[in-house]
């Protein structure tokens, strides 16, 4: 049984490969023991997306480190080889204010403005639903 939340937050990710030029995107929300959970991908599955739910329970993984920004990630290379070029992240809070997921992208060309600000209102969008 999918849960409301689940729903909802893969219908953000499925918005976000509606963006010109994002090739794959990913949900990864804060669970209980504050480790990073995917709970919606798109783009990406298999042995890839096996690799990347494990990566990111290293803090020093740049969508766990995302987690304390205060602002997107736009642009970034990637730590391992393979896919796209380039990755960005968005991380959102809760209610309260904590650090409550990231929306994670993968692109080969630099995002230009509209295309951010479409993922930063989607990242807007997953805060609703954590």
């Amino acid at each position: 049984m999918i849960h409301e939340r689940d729903r909802q937050l893969t219908a953000v990710v499925e918005a976000a490969m509606a963006v010109e030029d994002i090739e794959s995107a990913a949900i990864f929300v804060v669970s209980g023991d504050r480790t990073l959970q995917l709970v919606a991908a798109s783009g990406i599955e298999g042995a890839p997306l096996d690799a990347l739910k494990a990566a990111v329970l290293d803090p020093a993984h740049p969508i766990a480190r995302s987690l304390v920004d205060d602002w997107p990630s736009f642009d970034v290379d990637p730590v391992n080889p393979g896919g796209p070029r380039l990755r960005s992240h968005l991380p959102f809070r809760n209610d309260l204010g904590d650090p409550a997921g990231v929306l994670a992208v993968a692109h080969d060309i630099a995002l230009q403005q509209p295309q951010r600000e479409l993922l930063i209102q989607l990242a807007e969008r997953a805060s609703r639903h954590v």
